[in-house]
């Protein structure tokens, strides 16, 4: 009886501190709001959807999705969701499992002729977690190609590892995977994928063709300068999808009311039983993994929280349009991003914002500088000043820069990391310092000191800095992997 009593009192403060983290959730809806604002004024372009409690506290579109045109992007504007697409993919898989016509354990063999023995023990299972070994790309998305040279190349790849032994992200193992539902299926890709999971969940502005999308309705994705990339429909594809470079690993599109449906069917059991939607987050692992550790799952990263609850992820990007995707199952809330436009690392944090946002009740989110033509400027202007007249020349110079000018950190740190690989590292360490003089709480700059002194030999630098990295970012794993090696 005290057993029980206790592991009921433990539930019950679990449950109350979880509710406890998202309970002043209009004063959190306030403040994404205002974060959103600000964003979109320093570029942000794109649509947001925020469920908090079970709830959709924010889906609004920010920027243009026709900047010509002036058409503003809206929760409704169809977006590319890149690699979020192996999340269909890998369902898809289950629900062919479920109907009988496959298993996870089948070997590549079974579906393909003439596998080499190098990659014949290549099971489903296998390509669904990313360790089959093969290479993540054999060709670039839209370039044209049939399927039968696509197989050839793959098969003639050469392994990264042996099968199942390590990690390593392939997008042709995905598409490998689409040819597996087709042949299975009888059915082409989209086709099955509508009738078996987009058509159950009412999604109808989910896919390559088959909506029929009203073109207007699909964003143009831009360059970070609003220079044009154009829509990924017209690029070239085979007839109603991409090649097979793109076909089942990315390329899908859809909006972010779409993907919160997709979320709320997962929820159910109407495409997936309970079983199969346990195999899809907690697959077989590698005896050295523990699920109590971040692992993939089938098209899903699958971590814990410090809360004791899990966050189902995944993101997917072609360097233009950029898709968030990040589910807090056990706290029922949900965060779906879609943008359009090219942003280097200033947005695709977004989701991870938000998070701390709702559960940690004093975090103050950081708005990225703008990523414009004034501190493009200035950032290389500051880096031939460092280079040329010192670090601490450049930093009275920051000090007393104009208003609204400022460093873009990527910028110094690509610099940076391009001494590094010359082996010119004072020149690094001085743009790293820099970079961390304008940033000083950010975690990535404090990353790439340590690794600059760890390279020059400066054991104890390399350590002081690796931990201030730590501190910042205590989910960090390459500065606590660096640290270890560096105890060592």
């Amino acid at each position: 009886m005290k057993k029980i009593a206790v592991i009921f009192i433990i539930n019950l403060l679990f449950c109350f501190a979880s509710f406890a983290q998202v309970e002043n959730s209009a004063k959190t809806i306030k403040k994404i709001k205002t974060y959103l604002t600000e964003l979109e004024k320093v570029g942000f372009s794109g649509s947001v959807l925020v469920e908090i409690n079970g709830k959709v506290a924010i889906s609004k579109g920010y920027g243009f999705s026709d900047k010509a045109n002036l058409i503003k992007n809206k929760p409704s504007t169809v977006l590319c969701i890149g690699s979020i697409t192996k999340q269909f993919t890998a369902t898809a898989i289950l629900k062919l499992e479920m109907q009988g016509k496959l298993s996870t354990d089948d070997k590549i063999t079974k579906y393909f002729d003439n596998v080499p023995i190098d990659k014949s023990n290549i099971t489903i299972h296998d390509l669904l977690r990313h360790q089959s070994g093969l290479p993540s790309n054999v060709g670039k998305d839209y370039d044209k190609i049939s399927q039968a040279e696509f197989l050839d190349k793959v098969m003639n790849s050469k392994l990264l590892f042996e099968v199942g032994k390590e990690f390593s992200y392939s997008n042709i193992g995905y598409s490998l995977l689409g040819m597996i539902i087709e042949k299975t299926s009888g059915k082409t890709y989209e086709t099955y994928l509508y009738d078996n999971l987009w058509k159950p969940a009412q999604m109808e502005m989910t896919g390559y063709s088959r909506p029929m999308f009203d073109k207007s309705k699909i964003a143009i994705g831009y360059y970070k300068d609003d220079k044009i990339w154009g829509k990924p429909t017209d690029k070239e594809w085979d007839k109603t999808a991409p090649y097979w470079h793109l076909k089942a690993n990315g390329g899908v599109l859809s909006t972010t009311e779409d993907m919160y449906k997709w979320h709320k069917a997962l929820k159910g059991e109407n495409i997936l039983s309970k079983d199969a939607k346990n195999k899809l987050y907690h697959p077989k692992i590698r005896t050295e993994e523990n699920y109590n550790e971040p692992i993939y799952g089938y098209g899903w990263d699958v971590a814990p929280t410090n809360r004791n609850t899990k966050r189902y992820w995944h993101n997917g990007s072609n360097n233009i349009f950029f898709a968030d995707f990040m589910i807090y199952i056990d706290e029922d809330v949900t965060l779906i991003m879609l943008s359009n436009k090219s942003h280097q690392t200033n947005f695709d944090k977004l989701n991870f914002e938000l998070s701390k946002m709702i559960f940690e009740k004093n975090y103050k989110p950081i708005i990225p500088i703008a990523d414009n033509e004034t501190n493009q400027k200035y950032s290389q202007n500051m880096i031939e000043i460092i280079l040329s007249k010192g670090i601490e020349v450049g930093k009275e110079i920051h000090k007393k820069r104009p208003a609204n000018t400022n460093i873009l950190e990527y910028i110094l740190n690509a610099k940076g990391y391009d001494f590094l690989s010359q082996k010119n590292y004072d020149k690094a360490i001085d743009l790293f310092i820099m970079n961390i003089f304008a940033f000083p709480k950010s975690a990535n700059g404090f990353d790439s000191l340590g690794e600059a002194y760890m390279n020059k030999g400066d054991k104890t630098l390399a350590i002081k800095n690796y931990e201030k990295s730590l501190e910042l970012n205590p989910n960090n794993g390459n500065a606590k992997e660096m640290l270890l090696e560096l105890r060592r």
